[in-house]
């Protein structure tokens, strides 16, 4: 059977931010700086198991056993990337800023293995720059260029750096000393590392955002989990977090379903299921569509609900308190937490005043009776009133914008939307800045994410044309997950009673979840994708049951160890073997990867860098003996650290690890 790890104490509750202990620790890039961490030490509780833990288990939480230094690093600090970039940053000053207009900003990347751990590329366009100018004495060539910047690097690199070369393209790699990257693995096993942004700011995050009435279906897959993991991640770098679900539960389509519900005797008691309210829906729009007399009464129903009246709000409440209880059922089973529900009948009240301002700065124009708002962005103006005097949803996306930078104080609102709705956002962004709303520098993001197709390349759907629903498309992960936990059973001959079968139902439900969310987090968000229950299960590619076993394997070499991790210490690490020191550097490249997700909230970089971290831990496992090796010591204390990088990734997925697999 399966055992499941704990996740890391930060994401058990979105409410209690504590930080984690499991993060890779680079501190400063010079050794001369890392003999000075000051932090505050504190004993650290031990996490309780989960109810299907073993008691005997020897795997087990540094954290729990021993009392940790606490660092506190910012991700410019903690990014190695970073760091080599301020080396040559020196450098090139130092060696090129007699140019004229030169471009000194410090172009590192990382590079080709083969070659070195990373490269400086600006000796080239220096190159070109200094030939327009006459050149410059000794610059023959973009190698020389090269040359002239690495002889210009501060004395503090030598305690970096092990090699440093130039190819005659002037392209300038540096390798890490092995003896420094070792002291950073000895630390980040001894020492807790909190990740930290250097501008912490109040950000709210509008994700999800279904429809009320309507069952969630594969479309709303994407919001959601997209916008869970970026605030997972900007939570715990210590942004202050709001977490907005936007749910269509305003406008026309309630004065119809209200109108045909009262004709069916179903607007008293207890409200329907979900799907029922969608058939009522289907069959109110077309009633609409071709009953005069149904829909001069919806209309009324909706000034009704939209003045208040009694039995228009009654009924209107138990729809969105029916579709609540939906909609929890899969947020629970996608193990989402702290999502506000903030719909569009929260700004109905907002909207008159919404207009008044936008006339008071003279950006409203009328046209054929309607008020219309037009943008830097298309000839196609907002219309922020309708000519009759209702609104719609330009005015309601123009209040949401206004209340979260001057009500909620939001200094970045992040929409998690899909592309098709950018144009329309990037005109009510517009109308925002026009309005002044956005002044002291307050950022709208645009979180646009493509489409999820079938094996066709055609929007996914049902064989009937139906939207697929999300409640089913986990449905069927889950049976496939268990279907495989079985034949792992029959293979290994081994009985299933009844307490075990209970508990293969929920690790493949575990699994089936963890799955799909892996699988659609690993694609670029702005590219439609294919849906594919095959590759999302497949134990050997880019899936999180690759990952989750690579974490399984690493836990049951630890569990099987004769020493335990409690007992050792970062004296027991030495990195002697290649495949040893690609481990290290992949796990010192995490603060990079977050500082790039922070800024494009492109959270497949994350799920690059999980599945990087298990290819390499694969690669080693597969190169290195270390149970009964002489290394066995040094290579638990970093396996230990893998372990810990690996449950803190997949934690901002929300995924639970498996020890055993």
């Amino acid at each position: 059977m399966l055992r499941q790890a704990m996740l890391p104490c930060c994401f058990q509750n979105p409410l209690r931010r504590r930080s984690p202990t499991s993060w890779v620790l680079l501190g400063l890039a010079l050794s001369r700086l890392a003999s000075t961490f000051v932090g505050t030490v504190a004993p650290v509780q031990p996490r309780a198991k989960w109810p299907w833990h073993e008691a005997e288990s020897k795997v087990r939480l540094l954290s729990g056993v021993q009392t940790l230094q606490s660092n506190v690093r910012t991700l410019s600090q903690a990014s190695l990337q970073f760091q080599i970039s301020e080396l040559f940053k020196a450098a090139l000053l130092a060696a090129a800023s007699d140019l004229q207009g030169a471009a000194l900003d410090p172009l590192v990347a990382t590079a080709d293995p083969r070659f070195g751990d990373y490269q400086c590329n600006n000796a080239m366009s220096l190159f070109k720059q200094s030939k327009q100018q006459g050149g410059k004495d000794g610059w023959k060539s973009p190698r020389d260029v090269g040359q002239a910047i690495k002889d210009a690097l501060p004395a503090e690199a030598a305690e970096l750096f092990e090699e440093v070369n130039v190819a005659p393209q002037g392209f300038i790699t540096v390798k890490l000393k092995t003896s420094w990257m070792q002291e950073q693995m000895g630390e980040l096993f001894e020492h807790e590392l909190q990740l930290r942004t250097s501008s912490p700011q109040r950000i709210v995050i509008d994700y999800s955002s279904p429809n009320i009435a309507k069952e969630m279906h594969v479309g709303h897959l994407r919001s959601t989990i997209l916008g869970d993991t970026v605030a997972n991640l900007f939570s715990y770098l210590g942004h202050d977090v709001v977490r907005l679900n936007h749910v269509g539960d305003w406008g026309t389509q309630f004065g119809m379903l209200l109108e045909y519900m009262r004709r069916k005797d179903a607007l008293d008691g207890e409200a329907s299921m979900v799907s029922d309210l969608q058939q009522f829906y289907r069959s109110a729009k077309q009633a609409f569509d071709e009953d005069e007399d149904f829909r001069k009464s919806a209309q009324t129903n909706v000034v009704e609900l939209q003045g208040g009246s009694d039995w228009a709000r009654t009924a209107w409440n138990r729809i969105c308190e029916a579709s609540r209880k939906e909609f929890d059922l899969v947020y629970q089973r996608l193990n989402i937490e702290g999502l506000q529900e903030r719909g569009e009948s929260f700004y109905n009240e907002m909207l008159p005043d919404v207009v008044e301002d936008l006339q008071r700065k003279n950006l409203v124009t009328e046209s054929d009776g309607a008020l219309c708002v037009f943008t830097n962005v298309s000839e196609t103006p907002l219309i922020i009133q309708k000519a009759d005097g209702g609104f719609g949803y330009d005015s309601t996306d123009c209040a949401a914008v206004r209340h979260r930078v001057q009500d909620e104080k939001a200094q970045r609102v992040i929409y998690v939307i899909d592309n098709g709705q950018e144009l329309h956002m990037r005109m009510v962004f517009s109308a925002a800045e026009k309005a002044g709303w956005l002044e002291g520098q307050k950022r709208l993001d645009f979180m646009g994410f493509g489409l999820v197709q079938g094996q066709d390349g055609k929007k996914f759907k049902t064989r009937s044309g139906d939207v697929v629903r999300l409640r089913d498309l986990l449905d069927e992960a889950a049976a496939r997950s268990e279907a495989e936990l079985r034949k792992r059973a029959e293979a290994a001959q081994r009985d299933i009673d009844a307490q075990k079968e209970e508990q293969l139902k929920k690790d493949a439900e575990s699994i089936g979840v963890a799955a799909v969310k892996y699988f659609d987090l690993r694609q670029n968000r702005n590219s439609d994708y294919r849906f594919s229950y095959d590759q999302m299960l497949d134990p050997k590619g880019n899936t999180a049951v690759y990952v989750l076993y690579a974490y399984a394997r690493i836990a049951g070499v630890l569990r099987r160890a004769e020493h335990d991790v409690s007992s050792l210490s970062s004296s027991d690490l030495v990195l002697t073997e290649p495949s040893e020191r690609a481990l290290a550097l992949r796990l010192m490249r995490l603060p990079e990867v977050l500082t790039q997700l922070e800024d494009d909230l492109l959270p497949s970089r994350l799920v690059d860098h999980i599945y990087a971290l298990a290819t390499d831990f694969t690669t080693f496992y597969t190169e290195c003996f270390v149970i009964g090796s002489e290394q066995e010591k040094s290579r638990l204390v970093l396996l230990e650290v893998v372990r810990r990088q690996l449950a803190q990734c997949l934690g901002f997925l929300r995924i639970q690890p498996f020890e055993q697999l």
